[in-house]
């Protein structure tokens, strides 16, 4: 795999860099081109350095066996901590990843921005990233230079990739802005075609790192940037955002920081909930999520594993009623057809089983109980009906062509059932 020397070009009131990129394998199919765009105000940070894409390309030239050759400039510091975090990911997931070799045109140290350098984190307007933001405001943080004062937020990343702003992506991005604003906080929005050169497979295994590409891609902007921690610490769970990899995508002149691994995803939900600007904008879904008009504010569906925990978390809070991101309340039927396969929704599961045993409400205990049981019981039909699937989807052109296609809709037909 090559990847070659950045471009960057203004193109109206965006500026955007772009590298090619050449792949060997004839498994796949590819764009010519990787890209990120910022708002045309990035124009003075932004770099044609290789930071940012040889992150973004090395879970895929792993995944792959590639090696990866980088036609241009790339930070020493970076380079020592994409090897060490290969080494990692190969040890952690010796079937999926292979270890490569990188090379390189030119290793140059990445100096301090002269314009000056400041503190970011990667937003979503979810739970995570909104403790992270809200525990490192100036009122809230006394060290001066880990105070946040930007946000970066990626239209490309996950289901509500809008990048060509034909969906709702513009109207979420309005319904938090008057909450930065308020902060005195800058939200810089990047648009990018990353997941044409990934997969859900990948991106599970390496979001961490990939929320931080396009920090990269901006250069010098960021002396410091925050990752916000998915799980606790001492869950020691191997996952795509972890406190032993983060931190290993940084340069010499930026700090990525794993943050707040020390709390439980209720912990964060319970400090949050108590900061009123997080009622119309607090942003969950797995699915797609919309904007409701007369509120101004992000509509999650109120239907998947991550909406379900986080209402019930908020329910037994006694929140969930001044959330106007949430228009329906999750009955106990909901939580019971959750599916709870991974290990990341068990430990989500079981927080708020604690949660809900410190507060008295046994009905909620109860349900999720019954709902982790049913999901061992199934998890074997299920995994089998997977492989069947799998398999017949790889023999059959029939099935591949013409009951793929009905799929989705039963998918789609369950959610609107529960």
């Amino acid at each position: 795999m090559k990847v070659f020397k950045p471009e960057i070009v203004i193109d109206g009131d965006e500026v955007c860099v772009s590298a090619r990129v050449e792949v060997n394998s004839a498994k796949i199919e590819l764009p010519g081109e990787l890209w990120f765009r910022f708002p045309r105000s990035c124009i003075d940070h932004v770099t044609d350095h290789l930071n940012g894409f040889a992150v973004a390309m090395l879970p895929l030239a792993m995944t792959l066996g590639e090696d990866l050759h980088l036609e241009g400039v790339l930070s020493p510091r970076l380079l020592k901590g994409m090897l060490e975090y290969q080494r990692i990911q190969c040890a952690w997931k010796p079937t999926f990843f292979k270890p490569v070799n990188i090379t390189y045109n030119q290793l140059q140290v990445s100096e301090a921005d002269p314009l000056g350098s400041v503190v970011g984190c990667s937003f979503s307007g979810g739970v995570d990233s909104s403790y992270t933001l809200w525990r490192h405001l100036p009122e809230n943080e006394p060290i001066h230079e880990y105070r946040i004062s930007h946000c970066l937020m990626i239209n490309g990343f996950d289901a509500d990739s809008d990048i060509e702003n034909k969906g709702h992506f513009p109207e979420i991005q309005r319904s938090i802005e008057p909450m930065m604003a308020s902060h005195d906080l800058e939200l810089i929005v990047c648009q990018t075609n990353y997941m044409s050169f990934s997969d859900p497979n990948i991106l599970k295994q390496t979001f961490g790192a990939m929320v931080t590409v396009p920090a990269l891609v901006l250069g010098r902007l960021f002396s410091g940037f925050f990752v916000p921690a998915s799980y606790r610490f001492d869950e020691f769970f191997r996952d795509g955002s972890h406190l032993m990899l983060d931190h290993l995508i940084s340069t010499e002149s930026m700090q990525t920081i794993h943050d707040s691994s020390h709390m439980s995803r209720p912990e964060k939900t319970a400090a949050v909930s108590n900061w009123k600007a997080t009622y119309p904008m607090l942003r969950v879904c797995f699915n797609k999520t919309g904007y409701q008009q007369d509120t101004a504010s992000v509509v999650n569906c109120g239907r998947c594993e991550k909406c379900i925990r986080t209402m019930k978390t908020l329910e037994i809070l006694g929140k969930l009623e001044k959330y106007t991101t949430f228009t329906r309340t999750p009955g106990r039927v909901n939580v019971w057809t959750c599916y709870y396969e991974s290990r990341g929704a068990r430990i989500h599961a079981r927080e708020i089983m604690s949660l809900a045993w410190q507060a008295g409400r046994w009905g909620i205990w109860l349900d999720y109980c019954i709902a982790i049981v049913v999901s061992s019981i199934t998890r074997i039909p299920r995994e089998l009906l997977q492989r069947i699937h799998l398999l017949l989807e790889e023999r059959s052109e029939f099935y591949a062509v013409n009951i793929r296609r009905l799929l989705p809709r039963l998918r789609r037909r369950a959610r609107w059932i529960r």
